[in-house]
């Protein structure tokens, strides 16, 4: 009957820990172990006392029982060992939970016997050694995103200084309109589409009047002045398709791309009475100064060559505005009326 309970004690063990009842699997092996000694030992001294000396008589079974007696009072000695050994286990498997989570530099403090604590030792050197590669780590991130974010303001700046180098190199210091190299290289390109496709063409020589007077009487700086000011003048009257720029002195240029001869006439017009009707603010004071036009029309028939097409175009223009000139200044050539009757360049 003891045996059946054992047994049964035994089963009863097993099934909980099968399902998880007794989560430290070292103490339910020991609690097993033990309970499997108690059954052999009692299984042994049943058999040698009931068949093998059945004349021992009680004595015998005194000595079995005695037997049992230490083997049951072996398990606390069992259990604590399985405690002393599982749970410093059970604590270092959670901190290396910790640990894979990024809680690095955890230490351990298990109070075990000196061979845990050695594997607890190492398991701190561990640990701290993680901390103090991830804080490299961070620290050459943090360096490299520090260089990255330099070297990004640096190519920014470079951006920028080759961005003003550019508007330098196409742009007039004086008056800050497109220079004549610039000017000239547009001519050429919007000349070689209109050729291209049949499109038209224009450009309008502009000329300052009695611009050397002004220099002549108000000195240099004002004249400086007043070429400053006839580009913001000019600016403000063109189309932003148009393109405007300093030929040289007082002499400006602007390219009027996809714009037949009437249109342009209307454009050089609208240019001249808006010089003519604004008080250049200098340094004298305010000056009443008047502007002469010449133009000049591509019609996007010619098979020219364009080079000696645009040396043609510039010719062309350029003695419309000396044209203008000399019929009294302050106006454009050719007349607006006289559009009818004038050939344009093809």
């Amino acid at each position: 009957m003891f045996i059946q309970n054992i047994v049964f004690i035994m089963n009863k063990l097993f099934d909980l820990f099968w399902r998880g009842k007794i989560k430290n699997s070292l103490l339910a092996g020991f609690l097993l172990l033990a309970l499997a000694l108690v059954s052999v030992t009692i299984a042994v001294s049943h058999h040698y006392l009931n068949i093998v000396m059945p004349e021992a008589g009680a004595a015998a079974r005194n000595i079995a029982v005695a037997a049992v007696l230490v083997v049951i009072l072996f398990l606390p000695v069992v259990i604590l060992v399985a405690r002393k050994i599982s749970h410093p286990l059970e604590v270092m498997a959670e901190v290396a939970d910790e640990i894979a989570r990024g809680n690095y530099g955890i230490t351990l403090d298990l109070g075990a016997n000196r061979e845990i604590n050695t594997l607890a030792v190492s398991f701190n050197r561990m640990s701290m050694k993680l901390k103090e590669q991830r804080e490299v780590l961070l620290k050459q991130i943090a360096l490299l995103e520090a260089q990255k974010q330099e070297i990004a303001a640096q190519n920014e700046e470079l951006s920028e200084a080759n961005a003003r180098l550019e508007l330098i190199a196409i742009t007039d210091q004086l008056t800050g309109a497109y220079n004549r190299r610039y000017i000239m290289r547009e001519i050429e390109q919007e000349l070689a589409i209109s050729i291209r496709h049949g499109l038209p063409l224009s450009i309008i020589m502009i000329d300052i009047d009695h611009f050397k007077n002004v220099n002549d009487t108000h000195g240099h700086q004002v004249g400086d002045e007043v070429l400053k000011e006839i580009v913001q003048v000019l600016s403000s009257s063109i189309r932003t398709s148009d393109l405007l720029g300093r030929y040289g002195g007082e002499e400006f240029i602007v390219i009027a791309p996809l714009t037949g001869l009437q249109e342009t006439l209307i454009l050089a017009e609208r240019l001249r009475e808006t010089a003519s009707k604004w008080p250049f603010e200098t340094t004298y004071g305010f000056l009443k100064l008047t502007i002469s036009l010449g133009v000049a029309t591509y019609d996007g028939k010619s098979e020219a060559y364009p080079s000696s097409l645009l040396d043609q175009l510039l010719a062309q223009a350029d003695a419309e505005m000396y044209k203008a000139k000399a019929l009294g200044r302050n106006r454009v050539s050719p007349e607006l009326a006289e559009k009818d009757a004038v050939t344009s360049l093809s």
